[in-house]
């Protein structure tokens, strides 16, 4: 592209050539510190630096990481040769190596200087556009034309220029050495499309520096009723696996598990799942806040810089809820409890309060006393607390009808029909609604997440209007003729010059209706 405007003269007077003197250009003693900076400017450079991080990355993906699961499969496999040179070169953890990040630092360096080197050129079609221009200067665009018209200078640069606005290109007029310009151009910002390119990528190298620097991420197990201000985190070494852990600035209380089956009948695999609801409470003392939040399968919750995903289960049959039925040994109608939730109470009159405090999902009374021989819902029962008006309390067992009809077989004196009876009533366990014992949450502590986001985000932005856009400009410079105006077309853009031909063309054409073509 030209960017200097040439003029040619000549003296037909002259008797005598010049005498043209030349002579050979100083070379300028340029300093180490200048030499550096060119190197670390140029963009032979930068394509140098991006393709090593490439092979890095590439790298990294071959060889199974030090962080992944299949780590210790992998290294077993290796022969000892490979693990001395794998080990020594980093290549298990090669994003958290040294050379990475000094690759990612000289890159962002290069970045930052080609930018600085670069950046006054293109900001000078914004501020300084060529407004201007000669006969020469236009003959030396990438699209010309030259017509002459029977119309008057200004009258016809005044049409070109409201003929080209209608193309939706800001046209100006500028007059200099008895010669009319009509300059028009759009999209004059796509000059500064690769500079938003490598904001673009500096952000997204700070986002990483952030998330290796300081990233932190582990798991908590979480029961209702249960609180915690940390949580676990394990890192897997050639040592083998580390754990550790790392304190939160506020506490999470768990407050409700539910599981959502697709067949209530079923049992709490994952093939018969839903949803998986972990309902917890912040407690935030430094900040003096408390909000509730769930955390379910696919819906992680963010609270200052921390991500909560929901990760897996306890797979322990239990209930989140029961519903108990008092029926009086001497007969009468039953007394009917619902939603009695987990950790929860309900006030029975002529019982007291009813505190429902366990639950066994295959319940049996061992020498140890009662427990669960298994996870599933084989023989499910709960265990109660309850509390009279005098203040006394008591253990108590609601039993699923089939585990009391064989109680009320047994020996009246036994301990098992002991607790089938509560202040002359049978407890008969109802309905319950199926969960989880527990829950495993993922903690994640990620301050580059939202540099990175914003960087990628603006690197498809910037890409898109690099590629899809391109800075036109048009000249049409307007001399004094024989019989009207003379007119030089001129017409040049960065990028897509086929698209932009036919565009050319058709604004000529349009400015030219009525014009003899030369």
């Amino acid at each position: 592209m030209a960017t200097t405007e040439t003029e040619v003269t000549s003296d037909a007077q002259s008797v005598s050539a010049p005498v043209v003197v030349t002579t050979r250009p100083v070379k300028k003693n340029e300093s180490i510190i200048d030499k550096v900076l060119k190197l670390l400017s140029s963009v032979r450079f930068g394509l140098v630096m991006l393709s090593l991080l490439l092979v890095c990355s590439l790298v990294g993906m071959l060889i199974v990481q030090v962080e992944i699961e299949e780590f210790p499969q992998y290294f077993a496999k290796l022969t000892p040769a490979q693990r001395l040179i794998y080990t020594k070169l980093d290549l298990f953890n090669i994003y958290h190596s040294w050379y990475f990040t000094l690759l990612l630092a000289i890159t962002a360096l290069n970045i930052i200087l080609a930018s600085i080197d670069r950046f006054p050129t293109a900001w000078q079609y914004i501020v300084n556009p060529k407004l201007k221009a000669s006969p020469n200067f236009v003959r030396a665009q990438n699209f010309t034309r030259e017509i002459e018209v029977s119309d008057k200078p200004v009258e016809y640069a005044s049409r070109v220029a409201a003929v080209w606005k209608k193309f939706g290109y800001k046209a100006k007029i500028s007059e200099e050495n008895n010669r009319i310009t009509v300059f028009a151009q759009r999209n004059a910002w796509n000059r500064l499309g690769a500079y938003f390119v490598h904001v673009a990528l500096l952000t997204i190298f700070v986002g990483g520096f952030l998330t290796n620097k300081y990233g932190v991420g582990g798991n908590m197990e979480i029961v209702p009723g249960e609180s915690a201000n940390s949580f676990i985190t394990q890192e897997i070494t050639l040592e083998g696996p580390k754990t550790a852990q790392v304190k939160l600035p506020f506490t999470i209380e768990c407050t409700d598990l539910q599981q959502k089956l697709i067949r209530p009948e079923g049992g709490l695999e994952a093939t018969n799942t839903i949803d998986w609801l972990s309902y917890v409470r912040i407690n935030d003392k430094e900040k003096n806040v408390t909000k509730d939040a769930i955390v379910h399968l696919n819906n992680p919750y963010d609270y200052r810089g921390y991500r909560l995903f929901q990760s897996k289960f306890t797979a322990f049959g239990y209930a989140r809820s029961i519903e108990i039925r008092l029926e009086p040994l001497n007969g009468g109608p039953a007394i009917k409890v619902t939603k009695i939730p987990r950790n929860g109470a309900v006030d029975v009159e002529g019982i007291g309060r009813i505190a429902y405090t366990k639950f066994f999902p295959d319940f049996q009374i061992t020498q140890a006393g009662p427990e669960s021989v298994s996870s599933d819902y084989n023989n499910p029962a709960a265990q109660l607390e309850v509390t009279a008006a005098d203040g006394t309390r008591r253990i108590a067992f609601a039993f699923n009808n089939r585990l009391a009809d064989e109680l009320l077989k047994g020996d009246e004196k036994s301990e098992e029909k002991k607790l089938l009876y509560l202040n002359g009533y049978k407890v008969i366990l109802g309905d319950f609604e199926k969960a989880a014992m527990g829950h495993t949450l993922t903690l994640q502590y990620d301050p580059g997440r939202v540099p990175a986001y914003l960087g990628f985000t603006l690197l498809f932005l910037s890409l898109c209007s690099v590629f899809f856009f391109s800075h036109q400009r048009v000249w049409a410079v307007v001399e004094s003729g024989d019989t009207g105006a003379k007119v030089s077309f001129g017409g040049h853009t960065n990028r897509n010059r086929p698209a932009f031909e036919g565009r050319f063309n058709s604004m000529v054409e349009a400015a030219t209706v009525g014009g003899k073509h030369e």
